[in-house]
């Protein structure tokens, strides 16, 4: 299937690994020019190198910490002097603190609605006047499936994400006439550093190791294995893409089944 994205210029915050590397490589891949995006220099550059080596493609790095508030501005200014105005924005970024109501600090409240919400707020702003002005945008969210079942050792991250999803949703309904799309895609067990620090949080509580509690972990999905972060770059690219023009406003989850909701 050809995603028709060949010549455009793609936003992806958190891509120095795991779901936000794998995004912005299979972005590339499909012709894409890609700013990729990540607190450290030396990984956020040594990931752009990896990715022009695997796919031939133009990428560059930023180092950038999307809790800032003017991050979104100096993403999409780099994004213009190299490659020109950006039409395709993937928000991401690592998840909160995990734990339980108790053992959580206002503080870290709002750490997490600065990191898993209002830094994908900022970004979409900066980057949307463009998308306008074409009259043509992808925004993907990166963000979990506790959006549709709360999970009770990410207590945060149940509390926080569900704003993003309204926020997308919202949006959808304005942008839709000017050809800009909204949506976001929705992780389960996903292989990645972040599931990881989880598994040894559960192994520990329960007195077993790591290893032990990704098995456990894989156990309870349906597909009976833990998803690839490239399984979940895939969506996002499908959803950056032309084939994807009708899909606005929607939560894709990406977990082997494992959400038993109906909707």
């Amino acid at each position: 299937m050809d995603l028709g994205l060949e010549g455009r210029i793609a936003l992806v915050a958190g891509a120095s690994a795991g779901i936000g590397f794998a995004a912005a490589e299979l972005l590339a891949a499909e012709g894409a020019r890609v700013v990729l995006a990540s607190r450290d220099a030396g990984r956020i550059e040594d990931a752009a190198e990896r990715i022009r080596e695997s796919t031939g493609g133009e990428a560059v790095g930023v180092a950038l910490d999307v809790t800032v508030p003017d991050a979104g501005e100096r993403l999409t200014a780099v994004a213009r002097e190299v490659f020109g105005e950006p039409g395709i924005l993937v928000t991401n970024a690592g998840g909160p603190a995990g734990g339980g109501f108790e053992s959580l600090s206002e503080e870290a409240f709002e750490r997490a609605i600065r990191l898993s919400f209002l830094s994908a707020v900022n970004l979409t702003r900066a980057a949307l006047p463009s998308m306008k002005r074409a009259r043509w945008g992808r925004i993907v969210h990166v963000s979990s499936a506790v959006v549709f079942e709360p999970n009770h050792d990410l207590f945060l991250s149940s509390s926080v994400r569900p704003a993003l999803a309204g926020f997308s949703k919202s949006l959808a309904r304005e942008v839709a006439p000017l050809g800009i799309t909204t949506n976001l895609v929705c992780p389960g067990f996903i292989a990645t550093n972040r599931l990881r620090e989880l598994a040894e949080r559960r192994g520990r509580a329960a007195g077993t190791s790591t290893e032990a509690a990704l098995e456990t972990m894989a156990a309870t999905v349906p597909a009976g294995r833990l998803g690839s972060p490239g399984e979940l770059a895939a969506a996002i690219a499908f959803l950056c893409g032309e084939p994807a023009s009708y899909i606005t406003g929607t939560a894709l989850r990406v977990d082997g089944g494992k959400v038993a909701f109906l909707l």
